[in-house]
């Protein structure tokens, strides 16, 4: 899986610039499988990770929770180093 930040950059230091970006969403039942899906999504297409990652709840019934997970999946200049431990 790639790598999912809440911050506007990737927070690793020396990391290549970023060359493209575009946004990636989706709605899903548990947060868990919303961040996999995202990060499926964006690794699909080419990203390195996705940053800016975004959440909100709502309810399309009474006892269904929902979560949309927004953010933007972007691809660096070079290889992706090994992914965080």
């Amino acid at each position: 899986m790639i790598p999912i930040y809440t911050t506007d950059t990737v927070p690793i230091d020396g990391s290549p610039p970023v060359t493209h970006a575009w946004p990636v969403w989706t709605v899903a039942t548990d947060i868990g499988q919303g961040l996999e899906s995202l990060a499926m999504s964006a690794a699909s297409r080419g990203a390195h990770a996705v940053v800016g990652l975004r959440f909100a709840t709502f309810s399309s019934h009474v006892m269904v929770d929902r979560y949309a997970l927004m953010g933007t999946a972007v691809v660096l200049g070079g290889d992706p180093g090994p992914p965080p431990a």
